[in-house]
Formats: structure tokens, C-alpha cells, sequence
């Protein structure tokens, strides 16, 4: 007898469990502020804590309905509360159509920039007040996922609109991929006949960027020459190969190299002093002493 009606308590006690851990709604819903940011808050009113902002049109999971018409929802990892005047909820019927048309929509409106700072940081909120988390050399060419205030948000935070220019796309190349990852050298050390993170010289940098995207060349800056087809300066792309020679250099064909890396740009391990660094092409020295580039992709 009291074991039967220890199962019964115990039955109707996860029956009540169940009841109560189940969602009040599932669906999805789409970010309707009239083009300002949405904030997202700890609970469900105005005076409570904001956790992050969404811009106009983004799509989000709807959890529950809150009290006093808000709503809980979760975005890239957060979950938190928005009021429902600025949230349309979609139907069971509705999620999948949604889903394609952000999907479609995220597609067209891909954006990318390039860096034009020497070094721009990237912060982890949109202002200078919010934490630095890394920086990004001239060049880099990175998407832009929205923007709100004067600041772009990235993959990995926020960068100034001020020190970006838009880039079309179809100029985003194989050459633009291995520019980019020359970039995140920058700052690392100037090494006699050093060919890895460790220390690089000139040679030894452009060797081993190439080595990373499965392209082997020759080892020395006169060398170098041999590799790929010739281009000359105006015809520059980013990823291909820039040589100079010194003065003073004798019967060497070249006597440092570099990676373009656009905008009459190129990254280099210049000197034990400074390491690895982007320079300008029109700066004399490298002006008269261009000898040649090449193009391996």
C-alpha cells in the first residue's frame, strides 16, 4: 500500500517537473527597431542590466514569453530579454521560410574592408572604452558583420569604420588570402636566416608564408626570382612576391623580398630593429630599387 502510493507521488512529481522545465514557446523571430540597436537585457525591463545590442533584421531563437509583453531570447550564445514591441515572433509554419531568407539575406549583404590604420586594435565592445583584444595590420582584409555608431563588428570584436575601406568581393583572391596571413606577422622578429615565427629574414618570411598554402619556392630574395611568372609594378596584386636590390649589393639579382599586400603596400622582414613590418612601394628607396615581382597563384 505505501509503496503504491510512493509511486503515485513519485509520479505525479515528475509529471509536475516535466511541466514546469518545458518551454512557454519555441520559435523564432526577427529584430524590428526601426534601424537602431535592440538592446538585450538581464530580465525583462528597462532598468535591468544590458547584456548586448542587435542590430535591425537579425534573426534570434525566441524562448519563452516574459511577463509585461517581453520576450527571452537567445543570439550567438546570449540569451537574454527584449521587449516585444521591437521583436516579430514567427509562427511554427513560418521558421523554416525565415530561415532561408536571413540565410539569403546574409549572403548578399556580405561585406568585407581592408585595414588602411598601420595597426588598428580591435576591441571587445564597440568603443574605445571596451578592452583591446588584438590589433590588425595595414591591408588585412577582414568581413564586416554590422555596423552600429561609428564601429564595425568583426569575427573576433569591433574596429573603427574610420580606418577601413570597402572591398568588392570578387577582389578577395587566393593572393588576398595569403597577403592576409603575411599580415599577422607583423611585429614578430627580424632573425639572420631565420625561416620561422621564431625570427624570419626576408626570404625566410615569404618562404614560409608560402610553405602554409602548400607552395614551395626558392630560398634566397635573388632566387625568388625564378619562382612564378614575372609581373611588373603596376600590374601588382595582393600575394604576389616584390624584389629590390640594394646598392652595394654586387652581382646579386635581388637582395630583399616582400609580400604585396594591395594598396601600393607590401609586408617584409626588414631589420634585426624593427622585424616584420609593412612599407610603402612609393618610398624612394624601394621605388629605385625595385627589380622585379612575381606571381605564384
Amino acid at each position: 500500500m505505501h509503496l503504491k502510493m510512493t509511486i503515485t507521488r513519485l509520479t505525479a512529481a515528475l509529471l509536475v517537473s516535466s511541466t514546469l522545465a518545458a518551454p512557454v514557446l519555441a520559435a523564432s523571430g526577427t529584430v524590428n527597431s526601426g534601424g537602431d540597436p535592440l538592446r538585450v537585457r538581464a530580465d525583462p525591463n528597462t532598468s535591468s542590466q544590458i547584456l548586448t545590442k542587435l542590430s535591425d533584421g537579425t534573426q534570434v531563437e525566441v524562448l519563452e514569453q516574459a511577463e509585461n509583453g517581453w520576450y527571452k531570447i537567445a543570439h550567438e550564445g546570449i540569451s537574454g530579454f527584449v521587449s516585444g514591441e521591437y521583436l516579430v515572433v514567427h509562427e511554427e509554419g513560418q521558421e523554416q521560410a525565415v530561415a532561408l531568407a536571413a540565410e539569403a539575406d546574409a549572403e548578399a549583404v556580405s561585406t568585407f574592408g581592408r585595414i588602411t590604420a598601420s595597426s588598428l586594435n580591435v576591441r571587445s565592445g564597440p568603443s574605445t572604452d571596451h578592452e583591446k583584444v588584438g590589433s590588425l595590420a595595414a591591408g588585412r582584409v577582414v568581413e564586416l558583420l554590422e555596423e552600429s555608431d561609428g564601429w564595425y563588428r568583426i569575427e573576433n570584436g569591433y574596429i573603427s569604420t574610420e580606418y577601413v575601406t570597402i572591398v568588392d568581393p570578387s577582389q578577395i583572391s587566393k593572393g588576398q588570402e595569403i597577403a592576409d596571413y603575411a599580415l599577422q606577422f607583423v611585429g614578430y622578429p627580424y632573425v639572420y636566416g631565420g625561416s620561422s615565427p621564431k625570427g624570419f629574414d626576408c626570404s625566410g618570411f615569404t618562404s614560409y608564408v608560402y610553405k602554409q598554402f602548400g607552395i614551395t619556392i626558392n630560398r634566397t630574395a635573388s632566387t625568388q626570382l625564378d619562382n612564378g611568372t614575372p609581373v611588373s609594378m603596376s600590374e601588382l596584386q595582393p600575394g604576389d612576391l616584390v624584389m629590390f636590390k640594394k646598392s652595394g649589393t654586387g652581382s646579386k639579382r635581388a637582395s630583399h623580398v616582400g609580400i604585396y599586400i594591395g594598396n601600393n603596400q607590401f609586408v617584409h622582414a626588414s631589420t634585426s630593429t624593427v622585424g616584420v613590418i609593412v612599407s610603402d612601394m612609393d618610398y624612394a628607396y624601394y621605388t629605385t630599387g625595385f627589380v622585379g615581382g612575381r606571381r605564384l597563384v
